[in-house]
């Protein structure tokens, strides 16, 4: 059974997407993947445990001294019970967001150097290090709980602005009721728990622009709506229209399962996250674009 908030259209994409702020969700997540550190080291160097531990002291140490600044004999260096300098400064109730994603991003840099060094005399067949195992780690967190940032080249960036987020929001304000029901639909499928449900959030996605074109045009597809709307005086860009034309082609390619069952489980593609948020964000413009072209 739906929602309320879903029956009702109470669900706003800054609600969803998290930018300019950390959720105790997203500070536990970063967390576990320190927790999960020399376990990694481990598995990628193939070292002992001891060794993991005590490359994890050698960041902690570096972070206490370079990052805050902080006296190295102040340092707790017992091997069994060390500092835990970068989760403590995460935790930190105080702290602003923006100063936990500064250290997240030093420490970044410093396995990223590190792995350059452990690797400048060594065979990697795999290319797989501690810097690309914590990244994919880390992606992988901040995609699952809609954090709207993103490790890319060794850096923190953010990949969901504030405009696009009014934009779907704006969408959903300015749109009859059908229309709000497939944008809100998108959005509480993209933000499901544990993991998004990101093929059909693109489907409520299209389905949005598709009930828009329908309603002022009465056609039932997205591209006899947008030929009929021209025929009625609407001028479209001729690139805009082939853009959102291919991307309605997308929608319905057998083989990702958007629109129609998928033929068969063998090298089928499921969309992602970053996907099922392009398309929300495009529909919603595209939604907002028709809407200021009409009136």
């Amino acid at each position: 059974m739906a929602r309320f908030s879903e029956r009702y259209g109470y669900t706003k994409a800054s609600d969803v997407i998290i930018r300019e702020q950390i959720t105790p969700e997203i500070q536990n997540a970063i967390c576990t993947c320190f927790d999960r550190l020399p376990r990694i080291v481990c598995s990628v160097r193939s070292c002992s445990e001891a060794e993991g531990r005590r490359w994890y002291i050698c960041l902690e140490q570096y972070v206490w001294t370079q990052f805050l600044n902080e006296r190295e004999n102040n340092f707790n260096a017992n091997f069994y019970d060390p500092t835990i300098v970068s989760t403590d400064f995460i935790e930190e109730p105080f702290k602003n967001w923006y100063e936990k994603i500064d250290l997240l991003d030093f420490v970044i840099e410093y396995i990223y150097d590190d792995d350059e060094r452990y690797y400048s005399h060594r065979f990697n067949p795999n290319n797989v290090t501690v810097y690309s195992m914590f990244v994919d780690m880390l992606n992988s967190e901040f995609e699952r709980l809609n954090f709207a940032y993103r490790v890319v080249n060794k850096e923190i960036v953010e990949i969901t602005s504030e405009q696009e987020i009014a934009t779907i929001e704006t969408a959903i304000d300015n749109t009859p009721r059908n229309i709000q029901l497939h944008l809100n639909r998108a959005l509480e499928l993209y933000a499901q728990r544990p993991e998004g449900d990101y093929r059909n959030s693109i489907k409520e996605s299209i389905s949005a622009v598709e009930a828009f074109c329908r309603e002022k045009t009465g056609e039932n597809t997205l591209g006899k709506a947008l030929n009929k709307l021209e025929q009625n005086g609407i001028v479209f860009p001729a690139v805009l229209k082939q853009a959102f034309d291919k991307l309605y082609a997308y929608t319905n390619q057998s083989d990702s399962g958007i629109r129609h069952a998928l033929m068969d489980d063998s090298g089928a593609y499921a969309p992602g996250g970053e996907e099922a948020l392009f398309m929300l964000v495009s529909c919603s413009a595209f939604i907002n674009y028709l809407g200021s072209k009409l009136e």
